[in-house]
Formats: structure tokens, C-alpha cells, sequence
């Protein structure tokens, strides 16, 4: 058992290399539809309905953000078979107290197993962005997101692909690798796993964010280095946005505790961006100067 777990750990490291070197494929971790606090320390083999209310700091992708910060409230409802299968809808409102609506509306549905120390989830997503909206995935229609986890007793190693269909026909694929370790009390009411995940992809979103949203002066459009205001009006593009990189080193701190039925989280994120992007406005290049940027997410959840 030892040898086959070495072996598939060796196998995901692999295939994460390799695509991370010769092809467009990038991962999905930092959506909106992720870290929610439907987690859950126990699995259940009935179906359920779960209710969700959720905070989070600050709309990151990746490291990637716009340059002032976009708070959101959003509300999500799933329902999760037994079976596997599993629906969800989320709400999110902007709560800035000048810029104050609902920013996107959001539909998935996906398909989770698991299987002794495997678990795994597949999923489809369709984003509904307010016109307005600055967020740096706003130009973002819909995804296609597939999630391995191995527990390996002592740490557990995820891998995810995915692939972002934009607005304007373009997408972009990503992987992401995890490692976590679950530190869980004895009677199985608090955890708390520690993680550090790597994120590569394209930039083809951010192309859009900037063309839409930054060319037409709409809400605060933006990224969080660069060009700053001058962009306004004029013509943006992102080089190398079809460039398969590394996106971000991102350190996360999820903490949950559960008092049957409902479930507080608390997800506090440390992201270190890498590869900024060069952006050429009427021919002028400019850096980006990316910060690395800490963020949370907090959150109660009913299980019905």
C-alpha cells in the first residue's frame, strides 16, 4: 500500500510538472464557488440541503485583484444528493458602502465521490456578472471544473483542472496543486488544516478585464498595479495572456468548527502573485506591480 501510495503521489507530480511546462492547462481554486463554508468536517450518506452565508474581504483570483478592494456578502443554497450529485446557487453583494448591489449571480452543478483516501468532484459553473461589475473575472461566462484528493494519513495532496470559457469566445485553462494537513479534535467537531497551494494559467480573463473595464472607465477597472488611471480610454493589451505561468504561491489557514447543524468557518488566505503581466497602452509597455495580498473569508452554514 505504501509503494502504491508513493507511486501516485510521484504520478500527480508528474502530470502537474508536465502540463505546468508544455501546455495551457490551469486550475480554478481562488472562483468564488471555492472556499465556501459548505467544507464540511464529516461527510454525510443521506442527502441534504445546506444554507450559506459567507463574507469575504476582498474578490482575488489567483492573486490578481482589482486595485481597490471589492468586499462581497453572498448568500449560496445547495443541494446535495446522496447519490453524489449536487446542485448550488450563490448571490453575491457587493457591500461597499458607495458602489453597494448584487455583483453576480451564480448556478452550479456537479458530481463528488470518494473511495477509501480518494476524493474527487466535478463540476459546471455559470457566472451572471452585473454590468458594472470590476472584478477581475467579470468577463468570465462559465467553467468546467474537475478536483483528485489522496489522503496519504499524514498530509493530503489535491490536484485541479479546469477550463474558463470569457465572454468573448477566448478561455483559459489552469491546474493547481495542494498540499493540507487536517488537524481534528477528537470528537470530530473542530479542524483546522493548514495549506499551501500552487496555481498556474493563463491570462486571457485578465485581457478581458482589461479591455472591458479598464478601456471603458467602468467602475474602478483596474488592476492592482501598472497602468493605474492612465488606462482610461485608451488601447490594452495584456502580453502574453495565452502564456501558460505560474499565477500565485498561495498559503491558506482554514479553520471550521461544527455545532450540529450549522457550521462556522473562518478561511484566512496569504497569496503571493507571480508573473505580472506587461501591459502595452498605445504602444507604452508597463509592469505590473503585484503585492502579495491577505484576505479572508468567514461563514456559517445550516445543514438541513
Amino acid at each position: 500500500m505504501k509503494y502504491f501510495q508513493h507511486m501516485l503521489a510521484l504520478l500527480v507530480l508528474l502530470l502537474f510538472n508536465s502540463y505546468a511546462i508544455g501546455q495551457k492547462i490551469k486550475s480554478a481554486n481562488q472562483s468564488l464557488k471555492a472556499k465556501d463554508s459548505t467544507e464540511v468536517i464529516n461527510e454525510k450518506d443521506s442527502s441534504y440541503v445546506s444554507l450559506n452565508l459567507n463574507y469575504i474581504s476582498d474578490a482575488v483570483f489567483f492573486g490578481r485583484k482589482d486595485s481597490t478592494a471589492i468586499p462581497y456578502l453572498y448568500t449560496s443554497a445547495i443541494y446535495h444528493h446522496k447519490s453524489g450529485i449536487y446542485g448550488m446557487g450563490s448571490l453575491s453583494y457587493l457591500t461597499k458602502s458607495n458602489d453597494s448591489r448584487v455583483d453576480l449571480f451564480l448556478v452550479s452543478l456537479g458530481y463528488d465521490f470518494s473511495y477509501d483516501n480518494f476524493t474527487g468532484d466535478v463540476s459546471i459553473t455559470k457566472y451572471f456578472f452585473n454590468e458594472a461589475s470590476y472584478n477581475v473575472i467579470s468577463q468570465v461566462s462559465a467553467d468546467v471544473t474537475a478536483v483528485l484528493s489522496y489522503d496519504f494519513q499524514y498530509f493530503n495532496l489535491a490536484a485541479t483542472a479546469a477550463n474558463y470559457f470569457n465572454n468573448n469566445s477566448t478561455s483559459d485553462f489552469f491546474l493547481s496543486t495542494e498540499i493540507s494537513h487536517d488537524f481534528i479534535t477528537r470528537n470530530q467537531k473542530f479542524q483546522i488544516s493548514p495549506s499551501v497551494g500552487f496555481y498556474f494559467g493563463s491570462q486571457n480573463f485578465y485581457q478581458e478585464y482589461y479591455t472591458n473595464r479598464g478601456s471603458s472607465g467602468q467602475g474602478q477597472g483596474q488592476g492592482q498595479g501598472g497602468a493605474d488611471n492612465s488606462t482610461n480610454g485608451n488601447n490594452i493589451t495584456v502580453e502574453e495572456s495565452e502564456t501558460f505561468k505560474i499565477m500565485a504561491i498561495e498559503f491558506g489557514l482554514p479553520v471550521w468548527y461544527e455545532l450540529d447543524p450549522v457550521i462556522f468557518m473562518l478561511y484566512p488566505i496569504y497569496v503571493i502573485p507571480k508573473s505580472p503581466s506587461r501591459l502595452i497602452v498605445n504602444e507604452v509597455v508597463y509592469e505590473e506591480d503585484l503585492n502579495p495580498t491577505f484576505y479572508f473569508t468567514i461563514g456559517i452554514s445550516l445543514k438541513i
